[in-house]
């Protein structure tokens, strides 16, 4: 039976086969493809007050066993789902990843914001969020809650079953469910054109980003995990994937893998259109917010800070195709690497001065992120649209 190809990746897709046609048709046959596990469950809260669903999401997710007493079938056949661990999973093995991570948990922050979470919102995914303007008008609580999600699922044992990175993961997938059946019900959305919404395949390669393209962007400002360190960090991610509801049939095994999704991925995704552009421009106006920064000439300047590394990361021509004011980053990563480098191989000499550094570091991303604050909670979004609901 003939591939349906939504009419918005046809030109890309025809393009990406010529170099992997395998992968090609299985990236857009997971364009057509929802998350039924989820939406079962989401679907089964429908009508209930917000106040409840907390309850019921948060005594699930504790093993409450009282409390989740009363929960729907479904919500409780997700969770049964996910706390089933594959085969390919060890949460002790993939403890190098976390090291790789806390020796420069800096710089894989500004590879995440700086390179994947900009190159993600190129793809159609931004028409989700430009719709629902979550990122528009909460920008800044996002932002928090992807370096939040990156912190957890890095500390040793947080994808375990009662780890905060495998409560974050599956609270993810709710969240897309339910945002996929607002946007599937709603007059905005045309499936036969743009696929299905935080479709599969969209889930799929942002953990294939958030992996292996962040690896390949935090080495370029410096970072310099081992083979071993690498392959751990990209099952760390792996795993968070599956968790998020992402199907085996479109879920990479090894970094190799995740880099060729990307790169098959975003070749078949439409040129960005407006919705990209303003999700990658609010993305980094946001990151001065993150910080704490009030002053508006000091947020302004490193604005155009993160403007200048990130399209050092990205690259002229997309950086471009986005917006990016111009700028020359020319040196600029050679700069960054060789400061870093040095800066390590110096406090080498000085143990106890490179292992405050490293708290530091984690430190200001702890309190950036707001890991203390109640920013994270079970609720799912009541409606569509983000300026018809408070902060839920």
């Amino acid at each position: 039976m003939a591939l349906e190809v939504p009419t918005a990746y046809r030109p890309g897709y025809e393009k990406a086969r010529r170099s992997d046609p395998e992968l090609a048709d299985r990236y857009c046959e997971h364009t057509m493809i929802g998350d039924p596990l989820a939406e079962a469950a989401v679907g089964a809260m429908a009508g209930m007050p917000q106040e409840r669903i907390h309850r019921l999401i948060t005594a699930g997710m504790d093993e409450d066993a009282a409390g989740f007493r009363d929960a729907p079938a479904d919500l409780r056949r997700l969770l049964e789902a996910s706390a089933e661990v594959p085969d390919w999973f060890d949460s002790r093995a993939v403890y190098p990843g976390c090291r790789a991570f806390h020796t420069d948990s800096d710089l894989y922050v500004e590879a995440l914001v700086g390179s994947s979470i900009v190159r993600g919102f190129t793809t159609l995914i931004s028409k989700s969020f430009f719709t629902t303007g979550r990122l528009t008008d909460h920008g800044v609580r996002r932002l928090r809650q992807n370096i939040r999600q990156l912190i957890e699922i890095m500390m040793p044992g947080g994808l375990e079953r009662y780890g905060e990175g495998w409560k974050l993961s599956v609270r993810i997938r709710l969240i897309h469910a339910q945002v996929r059946g607002f946007l599937r019900r709603s007059d905005e959305w045309d499936e036969a054109e743009f696929g299905v919404p935080i479709h599969a395949g969209h889930v799929g390669l942002a953990a294939a980003n958030f992996s292996a393209r962040v690896l390949e962007a935090a080495m370029r400002l410096g970072a310099e995990p081992t083979p071993e360190e690498r392959e751990a960090f990209v099952q760390i991610w792996r795993y968070s994937g599956y968790l998020m509801g992402v199907p085996e049939t479109i879920l990479f095994r090894s970094e190799a893998e995740a880099l060729e999704l990307c790169r098959v991925a975003f070749a078949c995704e439409p040129r960005p259109e407006i919705e990209s552009l303003v999700m990658g421009n609010a993305l980094v106006n946001s990151s001065p917010v993150v910080i704490g920064m009030a002053e508006p000439r000091e947020r302004q300047k490193l604005a155009d800070y993160v403007y200048r590394v990130s399209r050092a990361l990205i690259g002229n021509e997309l950086a471009d195709q986005l917006n990016y004011p111009r700028q020359s980053t020319w040196g600029l990563l050679f700069y960054l690497r060789t400061k870093r480098r040095l800066g390590k191989r110096v406090r080498s000499l000085f143990p106890r001065w490179e292992a405050r550094v490293k708290v530091d570091r984690f430190k200001a991303l702890v309190d950036n992120s707001r890991l203390r604050d109640p920013l994270i909670s079970y609720r799912l979004p009541p409606k569509l649209y983000s300026d018809e609901t408070q902060t839920w």
